[in-house]
C-alpha cells in the first residue's frame, strides 16, 4: 500500500463525524424538549400545590380532572420525544456499525490494525459527544394515590372540659327549640325526631367515647411528586457550576470530558502522523489516560441508579437508567481496547509491507549489448 494509505480513512472518517454530529444535535434537541416536559410534569402534580391548595381539598374530582387532563397531555408529548432522541440514537449505532464494518474492509487485508484503531478513535467521539449531552440517570420520589388521614380524637380538642360542660347546659335548651320543629306541615315530625337523635348521638358519643378518633381520609389521586431529577453530564457540570461548586464542575468536566478527548485527539495524532520519539509519546499518553476518569463517572452514576433505587423513605422511589449512560459506557469500553490496538497499530506501520514488489533499478544497454548497471 501506498504512503497515501491514511487518505480513504481521513476521508471516511469526516464523512462519518458530520452525519454523527447531525444526529448527535437532533437526539440532544429531543432530549431537552423530553426534560422539560417531565419538569412541567412535576409542576402540575407537585406536593406543595396539592397539599396547599383549598380547591384540592375541597373541590378534588373537579380540581383531580383538570390536572389529568394537563397531565396526560404533557406524558403523550414527554414521551414521544423522548422516543425521537432514541430514534436518532439508534441512527447514529446504525451509522458507527456502517463506518467501521467500510473501514475494516477497506484495510484488513495490509493495515488491519490501524484501520481498527482509526475507526475505534472516530467513534469514541461520537460516543463521547452522544453520551455527554443526552440525559443519563432520572429519578423520583413520589406517591400513588396519596392517603392522608384527618383524625382527631375528642378528649384532645382544647377546652374539651368546658365544651361539654357548656353542650351539657343547652342541650335541653336546644332540644326545646327542635320540638318547634314537629308542627312543621309534612316533615316537621321526621325532622324532629331526626335533630334529637343526632344531638343525643353526639352527646354520648362525646361523653362515653372520647378517645375514640373522629375524622376522614382525604386521598389525592394519581402521583404526587415530592423530588425529582433529569441530568446529563454537562447538566451535572452546569449545575454544579452555577451553585458555586466550581472546583468540582472543573474536576468532572476535565476528568470525564477534556481528557478522554484529548486522549482519543493524542491517538489519532499517533496514527496520522510521523512522530519522532513515539514511544516517549505512547508512555505520556499511558500516563494521560489514568487520569481519565469517565469509567469512574460512569460506575458513580450506577451506584446513585442503585442506592436511590432502593432507599426506603415512606414515600415510592424510582431510578431509571437512560439511553445517554450506556453511550458513555461504550466509549469506556472502547477507550480499554485502544489501549490494547494503539502499541499493534504502530508496530504494524512500522513494518515494511510484505505485498511491495522489489524495486528494479533501471539499466542501459552498452556496448555490443551489455547492461551496465
Amino acid at each position: 500500500m501506498k504512503k497515501h494509505f491514511r487518505l480513504p480513512g481521513i476521508l471516511l472518517s469526516i464523512i462519518f463525524l458530520i452525519v454523527a454530529a447531525f444526529f448527535i444535535s437532533k437526539s440532544a434537541a429531543e432530549s431537552e424538549q423530553f426534560k422539560e416536559g417531565k419538569s412541567e410534569i412535576v409542576k402540575i402534580l407537585n406536593f406543595n400545590d396539592r397539599l396547599l391548595s383549598f380547591r384540592d381539598w375541597v373541590f378534588s374530582e373537579a380540581a383531580w380532572e383538570e390536572k389529568k387532563e394537563a397531565f396526560d397531555a404533557v406524558i403523550v408529548e414527554t414521551d414521544l420525544h423522548y422516543q425521537k432522541a432514541l430514534s436518532y440514537g439508534h441512527y447514529l449505532l446504525y451509522t458507527i456499525l456502517a463506518f467501521f464494518t467500510i473501514m475494516i474492509a477497506i484495510y484488513a487485508k495490509r493495515r488491519l490494525y490501524f484501520g481498527m484503531t482509526f475507526a475505534l478513535s472516530i467513534i469514541g467521539f461520537s460516543l463521547i459527544g452522544q453520551g455527554i449531552f443526552n440525559p443519563i440517570l432520572e429519578i423520583a420520589a413520589f406517591k400513588k394515590d396519596m392517603t392522608i388521614k384527618v383524625y382527631v380524637k375528642p378528649s384532645d380538642i382544647p377546652y374539651f372540659e368546658d365544651a361539654m360542660a357548656y353542650l351539657g347546659d343547652i342541650s335541653e335548651f336546644t332540644k326545646d327549640v327542635v320540638s318547634y320543629i314537629e308542627y312543621v306541615p309534612f316533615v316537621g315530625a321526621d325532622l324532629a325526631q331526626a335533630s334529637t337523635d343526632l344531638i343525643d348521638e353526639g352527646e354520648q358519643y362525646l361523653t362515653v367515647d372520647p378517645n375514640t378518633e373522629i375524622g376522614f381520609d382525604k386521598v389525592f389521586p394519581g402521583y404526587t411528586y415530592f423530588y425529582y431529577q433529569n441530568k446529563g453530564v454537562m447538566d451535572v457540570i452546569s449545575l454544579l457550576w452555577q451553585h458555586d461548586n466550581k472546583l468540582v464542575a472543573g474536576a468532572i468536566g476535565m476528568f470525564s470530558v477534556i481528557i478522554p478527548s484529548v486522549k482519543l485527539i493524542f491517538t489519532l495524532i499517533l496514527l496520522l502522523f510521523q512522530v519522532k520519539g513515539w514511544k516517549r509519546f505512547r508512555k505520556f499518553l499511558g500516563h494521560l489516560a489514568k487520569w481519565s476518569m469517565a469509567d469512574v463517572f460512569v460506575v458513580s452514576a450506577f451506584l446513585a441508579f442503585l442506592s436511590f433505587a432502593n432507599m426506603s423513605t415512606g414515600v415510592e422511589m424510582d431510578a431509571r437508567v437512560l439511553f445517554g449512560l450506556y453511550y458513555f459506557s461504550g466509549y469506556v469500553i472502547i477507550s480499554i481496547a485502544l489501549g490494547f490496538l494503539l502499541d499493534r497499530s504502530i508496530k504494524e506501520m512500522n513494518q515494511p509491507e510484505e505485498f511491495e514488489e522489489p524495486k528494479i533499478e533501471k539499466t542501459k544497454e552498452g556496448p555490443d549489448n551489455i547492461l551496465i548497471e
